[in-house]
């Protein structure tokens, strides 16, 4: 692991995960399903392909740690927005039996609600990497390669 590594990585996990954002929007908007990217599981993403790799071996950067559960959040989120819209649109379970009578079932301030949930948490995780980015990039190669990593 080189310090370039680190820096690529890291600018990569931005807009894929900027992305997650442009989809619930979407997916709000109402686009067909197969106009909208399915969820990926945190496992699945890149960013933890990379972290599980080398990433946590940056043991120096506690931001780094800590964007674990945040980064599943965000893929939690995502998930339960895609899920509540199209298995509401694929089965007819808008309505919701209450003592027999049919109720309509309005998703939209839930899906509302977890889109501002994803947004601000994308936010704070691309701020943390932003930070992460720049501690990484004021390193010198002398402190990187000695003792940065485990």
């Amino acid at each position: 692991m080189n310090k370039a590594s680190i820096i690529k990585n890291i600018r990569q996990a931005k807009p894929e995960h900027i992305e997650w954002i442009k989809q619930a929007n979407k997916l709000i908007q109402g686009l067909p399903q197969n106009e909208i990217h399915k969820p990926v599981e945190c496992s699945e993403c890149n960013f933890t392909h990379w972290y599980e790799k080398e990433g946590h071996k940056l043991v120096n950067i506690p931001q780094l740690r800590a964007l674990e559960e945040l980064h599943q959040d965000i893929h939690k989120t995502y998930t339960a927005i895609y899920y509540i819209t199209f298995d509401r649109r694929r089965k007819p379970r808008t309505t919701l039996i209450t003592e027999g009578a049919e109720v309509p079932v309005d998703e939209r301030p839930f899906r509302d609600k977890k889109l501002k949930e994803l947004e601000k948490k994308t936010v704070t995780m691309i701020r943390s990497l932003n930070e992460i980015e720049k501690k990484v990039e004021a390193m010198t190669d002398q402190d990187f390669n000695n003792g940065w990593l485990i």
